[in-house]
């Protein structure tokens, strides 16, 4: 049975150092925190929480509460959390409010669930839990939805208020990122199939294609820019009218890999060859993406990365209640595949 001490050695570090990273209660390095995960990994090393609970009047388990576990990001971002926490003793109590068929494609409507979401937060509080993470499908500002609470609360892929601590990606970043490859790439005429017009990820997406587009002069004219509703359909519907246009783009951006794998569909049965004739890019790399012909270049949403933050951001709340509020925005990453 390993013990602490038996971690430390392994790891190179002192015991509290050790207890710190178990205990979440002090801010190490990411080095040093990994370092001691990994020992704790290879010692096979297992805390006593029940002896931690008596001594600390906790009960070291963490409720999360997502939208819907079959949502694009949850699955990776529960895990991420599931990992983290199971790593420094604590467990986890996960509630799903089933809301995927409710919002199908319409996430701004959050709003008329708030009951539903605060029932949510009551059952996890009637288990004792020490702390909430609650894990968006779509990422957008939430913190009106929730009741006041003492219990301490992150926000995973999607944001609260100032006062609130959130762990999510940049939308305008990440679209920019993607606009400077395909100018890199020699396009300039370049097309954007959006989501709903009203939706936060597709009005900061599109600032961040439009600024990129500034930086180097250039200006997206107004009829490149068709708006879809995130699903597979409406990247066919604008497309075609995308074709019909006198002078053609060069590039597709869709904001979905859903409505980019439309795109290919139709720019396909039209007899254009991707990329040589036409590149289409998408976000989120969902599965489908490297199974579309060609395979396609897209976003990666750092969906582990965020539930391992949050994980780590509400084991510091619980144990340093002080802790001023964190607004943590992780990098996303291009995935280059075949179709630019």
């Amino acid at each position: 049975m390993a013990t602490m001490r038996d971690v430390a050695q392994l790891a190179g570090v002192s015991t509290a150092t050790v207890s710190h990273v178990v205990n979440g209660t002090k801010k190490l390095s990411p080095e040093t925190t990994e370092k001691v995960l990994m020992a704790i990994a290879e010692a096979n090393y297992t805390p006593n929480t029940l002896a931690k609970s008596l001594r600390s009047g906790q009960t070291h388990t963490i409720g999360v509460l997502v939208e819907d576990i079959r949502g694009l990001p949850v699955a990776g971002i529960v895990s991420g959390i599931n990992e983290t926490l199971s790593k420094s003793g604590y467990r986890m109590i996960l509630h799903d409010l089933h809301l995927l068929e409710k919002l199908y494609n319409q996430y701004e409507q959050i709003g008329s669930y708030r009951q539903r979401i605060n029932n949510g937060v009551s059952l996890l509080q009637s288990s004792n839990v020490d702390g909430i993470i609650y894990v968006g499908m779509h990422d957008r500002h939430l913190d009106y939805l929730f009741d006041p609470m003492e219990t301490p609360l992150v926000f995973a892929y999607s944001h609260g208020t100032q006062q609130d601590t959130y762990v999510t990606y940049s939308n305008q970043d990440s679209a920019a990122d993607m606009t400077r490859y395909l100018l890199s790439k020699g396009h300039e005429r370049i097309a954007v199939i959006a989501g709903h017009p009203h939706s936060y990820p597709t009005a900061r997406r599109m600032h961040g294609i439009q600024m990129a587009m500034q930086q180097v002069g250039l200006v997206i004219p107004e009829e490149y820019i068709r708006y879809g509703n995130w699903e597979y359909e409406s990247g066919i519907d604008q497309t075609r009218e995308l074709l019909k246009l006198p002078v053609r783009p060069t590039a597709l951006f869709a904001m979905n890999d859903l409505m980019a794998a439309g795109c290919m569909r139709v720019l396909n049965e039209a007899g254009l060859r991707i990329p040589e004739d036409m590149a289409v890019v998408g976000f989120d790399n969902r599965e489908i993406a490297s199974y579309l012909q060609p395979p396609l270049t897209t976003i990666q949403l750092p969906t582990t990365e965020i539930g391992t933050s949050a994980a780590l951001h509400i084991m510091e709340k619980i144990n340093n209640p002080s802790t001023p509020p964190v607004r943590e925005i992780i990098h996303c990453s291009i995935i280059e595949r075949l179709s630019v």
